[in-house]
């Protein structure tokens, strides 16, 4: 017998600090190092993380996704090409832009060439949280900072 736990999040609010987020000191790309991006945890409940970054022109992105994430791209362009799990046979290319939203699914290889000389700001839902930390976003950039 499966017995499954239903989890519930707390009704959360959180207002996005713009100004902190353009003075946050550029980190290395986890899966590229030599691209650099800023981003910042805004919402952080079990069923969900709500997340802010900015990807800058000239730093090429590339990620699997291993939950669903949803973007709104607030400014800036890029053009993503998402390859269809499981078997990444079946690629789609888009340029989006200020406005635009799309779903990286679950399972799906993504990149994204920044096209703007803004930063392609977006904030992305993820479903379930994807268990992002702030501490180790602090860690990390404390272990750099003193490399």
């Amino acid at each position: 017998m499966c017995v499954q736990t239903v989890t519930y999040s707390k009704t959360a609010f959180s207002k996005i600090d713009w100004p902190a987020l353009d003075a946050a000191a550029l980190e290395p790309y986890p899966t590229k190092p030599e691209s650099k991006f800023r981003w910042a945890i805004i919402l952080d409940e079990p069923t969900c993380q709500v997340v802010v970054e900015d990807w800058l022109k000239g730093n090429d992105i590339e990620w699997t996704y291993w939950v669903d994430s949803l973007f709104f791209v607030v400014s800036g362009s890029a053009e993503v090409e998402i390859w269809q799990p499981p078997n990444w046979v079946t690629k789609t290319t888009k340029v989006v832009e200020k406005g635009s939203v799309f779903l990286c699914p679950r399972g799906a290889r993504a990149s994204w060439k920044v096209l703007s000389d803004e930063p392609f700001r977006h904030i992305v839902v993820d479903i379930p949280n994807a268990g992002y930390s702030v501490e180790e976003i602090n860690a990390g950039a404390a272990e750099r900072a003193g490399e």
